[in-house]
């Protein structure tokens, strides 16, 4: 049943996945690099997100790790997929930024209509957005956060403290009181979330923060893709849930 009645995003907007190796995981030992084993032999692979990922990163966890070529590198794969309760999950945060312009040029996005990206990695003062789009008509600053985390059916972010998350959310809010245009996307990097929400026991003051911003005017959205191995793409969109807000 469809609870929320989602609304479905451009089929043709997904970012495609290179051949992706599979493999088991064996452990952790930072939160940038994981020991994985592929048709018996142990790997070393990158990890993109330097989340806690307690609940996906387990050992044993099923994996899907791609090649990356480079003399400089230490390791020779990434990681990018993980199963988590029988569905993959995207750990390559920067990747929700492609998967949200891959969208956009699609057509279009609910609530983000008739947007177009102007920039991307845009600096302003001391920070650095990952969008400046053509907003109903405006500029806008816009910033990504990727949800990896789910909890009882809801994507939550962050599943760590977030500084720099927070600075985000403080310098939108600054644009919107000088007169700009700012909004903050959640891209929920697997299918099975119903609805995203900021995690207020992980980071309170990341959740202060943007309860401050939707005050302002930062216009605040949500989606989930489809995940599976061949690659991701924005499937509808979600209920941003704040705190003290029950579920719908």
């Amino acid at each position: 049943m469809d609870l929320w009645a989602f609304y479905r995003a451009p089929a043709g907007a997904r970012v495609p996945f290179p051949k992706l190796l599979p493999a088991r995981l064996e452990g952790r030992p930072n939160r940038f690099l994981i020991v994985a084993r592929s048709a018996g032999r142990q790997l070393r692979a990158a990890c993109r997100d330097p989340g806690r990922l307690t609940a996906i990163l387990r050992p044993g966890a099923e994996l899907r790790l791609a090649p990356a070529p480079g003399e400089r590198r230490v390791t020779r794969h990434d990681l990018v997929l993980a199963r988590h309760r029988g569905r993959w999950v995207c750990l390559i945060p920067a990747l929700a930024n492609d998967v949200l312009a891959r969208a956009l040029e699609a057509g279009g996005l609910p609530g983000l209509e008739g947007a177009r990206v102007r920039a991307r990695e845009v600096r302003r003062g001391h920070s650095r957005f990952d969008f400046l789009l053509d907003l109903e008509g405006r500029p806008a600053l816009v910033e990504v956060k990727s949800v990896a985390w789910r909890r009882d059916g809801v994507g939550c972010f962050p599943d760590a403290p977030t500084r720099r998350g927070r600075r985000h959310v403080e310098d939108l809010i600054e644009r919107r009181r000088q007169g700009g245009a700012a909004a903050i996307v959640f891209v929920a990097q697997r299918g099975d979330v119903e609805a995203v929400t900021p995690a207020a026991d992980v980071d309170p003051e990341f959740a202060r923060a943007l309860l401050s911003a939707t005050r302002a005017g930062v216009a605040l959205r949500a989606y989930g893709c489809q995940v599976d191995t061949r690659g991701c793409r924005i499937a509808r969109r979600l209920p941003l849930l704040l705190p003290g807000t029950p579920l719908p």
